[in-house]
C-alpha cells in the first residue's frame, strides 16, 4: 500500500514539473494519469501533398495554336433526375435552364457534353465532342435525355478530363478549359478522390460544380474551383452563368435576374 502511494506521489510531482514547461507536456501528463480512460485526440486531417503536374507533350503537326475557350459539360441523367423539385421534374427544369443559358454563349466557344447515368457498359457516354458551333447540337441532345440509371460521376469525370486534355493538345496549350458538372446526387461508382486527384494534375482545367436540389452540399464542394447549390432552376441558370462569366467570353449582364421570381425554398 505504501509503495502504491509512493508511485502516485511521484506521478503527481511529475505532473507539477510538467506544468512549468510548455503546454503540450501538460497534455502528455493528463494522458498518463492512472485510471484515466479518456484520451485527448487530435482530429486534424493529414493534408495530402499536391500531386505533381502531368507532363504534356505537344505535336505541332497534329494541332494548331488557338485561344478558344472550352466548356465541357458533365450532365447527370440518373434515375433521381425524374424526381420533382421546385414544382417540376428535375430533368425538365434543368433542360429549360440550360436552353436559356446556352442562347448567350458565343458560337466560337468550344462546347462538349458527356452524360452519366446511361445504360451503357461504362455508365457514361460522350454525346458531343468539344467543338465550335455546337450549341444547337448540345440542346438537341439535352432535350432528348431521360433519367435512367445510377450516378457513376467519378468514372465520367476521369473520362471527361481525358477528353479535355486531348483538346488542350490540339490547341497547343492555349485557351481556357473548364469542366462544368450538373448533378443532383452523390456518386454511386468510384471514390471522387481518384478522379479529382487526376484532375488536379492538370492545373489548366477548372472544375465548376452545381448541386441541383440537394438536401446538403455535394462531395464535389471539397474539390471544385467553384461550387454552387441550386435549389431551383433560376439558380441553376445563374450558376451556369457564373461558371462561364469569368472566362471573358460570356457577358453576365445578358442574364436578367428580374425576369424570374425569387425562390429560396429548400427542396
Amino acid at each position: 500500500m505504501k509503495e502504491k502511494r509512493k508511485v502516485n506521489i511521484l506521478r503527481t510531482w511529475a505532473c507539477i514539473v510538467y506544468l512549468s514547461i510548455p503546454v503540450f507536456f501538460v497534455i502528455s501528463c493528463v494522458q498518463s494519469t492512472p485510471g484515466g480512460s479518456q484520451r485527448i485526440k487530435e482530429d486534424q486531417e493529414t493534408e495530402e501533398a499536391p500531386p505533381p503536374q502531368a507532363t504534356i507533350l505537344f505535336d505541332e503537326s497534329a494541332g494548331e495554336a488557338s485561344t478558344a475557350s472550352n466548356f465541357y459539360f458533365l450532365f447527370d441523367m440518373s434515375g433521381s433526375m425524374d424526381d420533382k423539385c421546385s414544382g417540376e421534374r428535375k430533368i425538365d427544369g434543368a433542360k429549360e435552364a440550360v436552353a436559356r443559358f446556352m442562347k448567350n454563349i458565343p458560337d466560337d466557344v468550344n462546347i462538349g457534353l458527356m452524360v452519366f447515368g446511361t445504360r451503357t457498359a461504362e455508365g457514361y457516354e460522350e454525346t458531343l465532342p468539344l467543338g465550335p458551333n455546337n450549341k444547337q447540337k448540345f440542346l438537341d441532345i439535352i432535350n432528348n435525355l431521360q433519367p435512367t440509371s445510377q450516378t457513376p460521376l467519378g468514372e465520367a469525370l476521369l473520362a471527361g478530363v481525358g477528353k479535355v486534355v486531348e483538346q488542350y493538345k490540339k490547341q497547343l496549350g492555349y485557351g481556357i478549359y473548364r469542366i462544368i458538372i450538373i448533378t443532383d446526387g452523390e456518386q454511386t461508382g468510384i471514390d471522387l478522390r481518384e478522379p479529382c486527384r487526376f484532375l488536379s494534375q492538370h492545373g489548366f482545367i477548372g472544375l465548376y460544380s452545381i448541386g441541383l436540389c440537394m438536401k446538403k452540399s455535394h462531395t464535389l464542394k471539397k474539390y471544385s474551383l467553384s461550387y454552387r447549390d441550386a435549389n431551383n432552376y433560376e439558380q441553376l441558370e445563374q450558376a451556369l452563368v457564373e461558371a462561364t462569366a469569368e472566362s471573358d467570353v460570356f457577358d453576365a449582364n445578358l442574364f436578367d435576374e428580374t425576369v424570374y421570381k425569387s425562390d429560396t425554398t429548400n427542396h
